[in-house]
């Protein structure tokens, strides 16, 4: 019982912890504007917003801060979770072989979702997406507002497919560790 609680919950930690991580890896290496690096430092706290963002701009940007302050949580939390699963079982090679297998093809299932439903089907998963994490509805602006300027539909789709491109590749590391694992036992 033990065995299969650790492993569902390496399952669901591992696809987290990579998403995230692809996350903040893309966001990282992507080149941004003058107003997009502002705005991005804005919401990891490093300097205050100078551009001239709407009061309704701003009251969602500080919904956005919060939620990216939720996924610094999330993303240090699955890292622990899923470091101490590995730790626990580093001296069982079986079991870690299992690990990366189960949480590989796991990482390959929801991220290949994920990408497939921001290829094709990009503004409804956006919408959902704002709708669970900004329930109150603050993030609808118009086309013309220099938020939307500024951060384009075209810019959060980019962002999305490498994201969720990275996070298909890490998975496949995962599955091929797996792979390289299997034959030295």
């Amino acid at each position: 019982m033990k065995k299969k609680i650790l492993l569902v919950s390496f399952c669901i930690f591992l696809p987290i912890f990579l998403l995230l991580f692809s996350y903040k890896a893309v966001l990282g290496m992507s080149d941004l504007t003058e107003n997009q690096q502002e705005t991005m430092n804005f919401l990891e706290n490093k300097q205050e917003l100078n551009l001239n963002y709407t009061s309704s701009e701003i009251s969602h940007l500080k919904d956005v801060k919060g939620v990216m302050n939720f996924i610094d949580y999330l993303f240090y939390l699955s890292l622990i979770i899923i470091t101490l699963i590995i730790t626990y079982y580093k001296k069982n090679k079986k079991q870690l072989i299992k690990l990366f297998r189960y949480g590989g093809i796991t990482t390959l299932i929801s991220m290949g979702i994920i990408l497939f439903l921001s290829l094709f089907a990009f503004n409804t998963t956006f919408t959902i997406f704002h709708q669970i994490f900004f329930p109150q509805g603050n993030w609808l602006f118009p086309t013309n507002s220099l938020l939307i300027q500024t951060f384009p539909i075209e810019f959060f789709i980019g962002i999305s497919v490498r994201m969720f491109g990275l996070g298909i590749l890490l998975g496949m590391v995962l599955v091929l560790v797996n792979s390289l694992l299997k034959k030295k036992s």
